[in-house]
């Protein structure tokens, strides 16, 4: 009883200590060990080297960066929407005046609608940006994606008078 008492504190303590530790390196650098990771393909590492900078450095600039990163690669690399859509969600409710809060915006929409096809989901997050930011050089993106919203690429006009052009040329 006594030993496993003294062994539930020590773990304990570590735990305390370990919540408690001070970063071992500055934001730049754990910025720059995250890209050097991309590059190599080492998603999960360059994921852990932002979630530093967001643990460490919550004020910093590179925080909302590192967020915007770690979707990309969620998104991108990983195939990781639901998570993707999550840092996305996070950014606009913790940062709405950045300049990345209306990307994030768009991306959410535009996951919902061509990765996950989930066109209600899409329309719904198309709509909150526009209303978001109107004045936004995404929102003629956006409208143009609400309305084409399902529709397969042989359906949209604009896009099947470019593949007739190039065919033309050829």
């Amino acid at each position: 009883m006594k030993k496993s008492l003294t062994v539930t504190l020590l773990i304990l303590i570590l735990l305390i200590l370990g919540g408690c530790s001070k970063p071992s390196r500055s934001s730049q650098e754990y910025w720059t060990s995250a890209g050097t990771l991309v590059e190599l393909g080492n998603f999960e590492g360059a994921i852990k080297q932002y979630k530093n900078i967001i643990k460490y450095y919550p004020e910093d600039d590179l925080t909302i960066k590192a967020m915007f990163a770690m979707a990309e690669i969620y998104k991108n690399n990983l195939k990781e929407t639901d998570e993707a859509v999550k840092l996305y969600q996070s950014i606009v409710r913790k940062f709405p005046k950045s300049e990345k809060a209306p990307n994030a915006m768009f991306m959410i929409g535009y996951i919902y609608a061509n990765d996950e096809k989930n066109l209600e989901k899409a329309k719904t997050a198309y709509n909150d940006f526009i209303d978001a930011y109107p004045d936004h050089s995404l929102v003629p993106s956006a409208k143009w994606e609400i309305k084409n919203l399902g529709k397969t690429l042989e359906e949209l006009p604009e896009l099947n008078q470019i593949t007739t052009d190039e065919k033309i040329e050829k």
